[in-house]
């Protein structure tokens, strides 16, 4: 933008109005245009630096300490939590499973570990199993995992019998990694026993990737 200025008796100093004035007439910058190729690569630049923020901020967003320390079941029952970090050590190893799916994991408190199963031996997927028993009735650790689940951030995909043991109930979930894979649970629940613990499992495995 060409200001004008006002100044008693002559023109802008400087300027090719002047008598004195040899040297070349001052032209005006002109704006640069929105268009210009400048403007096009500093714009480019600045997508490519905001996708990068945003492409790291979501790689590591899951959490790797547990949010809760208990959670409150129908009925208003208060469940105090053990977490997956503690739980879950009899099947963990070489930074498997990730720390934010461990994170995304408990136990009710005072569960007792009674064994554990390594299905992939390190030679395929993650795929291992740990078995616990509970003091609460069977309901009341499925409402605990249904809870938890839900609000650990886990898609519940599955709820129905088992397969394999005749009168436990299943629930299956599914949640996505920092590691850039989908990793499920299966908390199978048996029937409370006659000395009134409840048995049940922890079944966590990664997803295969569709090619392999």
């Amino acid at each position: 933008m060409v200001t004008e200025v006002e100044h008693e008796g002559r023109s802008p100093q400087g300027s090719p109005d002047d008598e004195e004035w040899s040297g070349r007439a001052f032209e005006p910058v002109g704006r640069m245009s929105l268009k210009s190729p400048a403007v096009i690569v500093l714009a480019i630049a600045l997508v490519i630096l905001i996708g990068g923020i945003t492409a790291s901020a979501l790689a590591t967003g899951g959490s790797t300490t547990l949010k809760l320390q208990s959670v409150t079941l129908a009925g208003g029952t208060v469940v105090h939590l053990e977490p997956g970090t503690q739980a879950l050590k009899p099947i963990a190893g070489n930074g498997d499973p990730p720390a934010d799916i461990l994170a995304a994991l408990a136990v009710p408190a005072g569960a007792k570990t009674t064994g554990s199963l390594n299905t992939d031996q390190n030679t395929t997927q993650f795929d291992r199993t740990v078995d616990f028993t509970s003091t609460l009735p069977a309901f009341r650790v499925l409402d605990f995992y249904q809870v938890l689940f839900k609000q650990l951030g886990w898609k519940l995909i599955g709820n129905a019998p088992d397969s394999y043991q005749a009168g436990s109930i299943q629930l299956l979930a599914e949640k996505g990694s920092n590691d850039g894979f989908y990793w499920e649970v299966g908390a199978v629940v048996s029937p409370t026993t006659s000395a009134g613990v409840t048995p049940f499992t922890l079944r966590l495995f990664e997803v295969p990737d569709p090619g392999t």
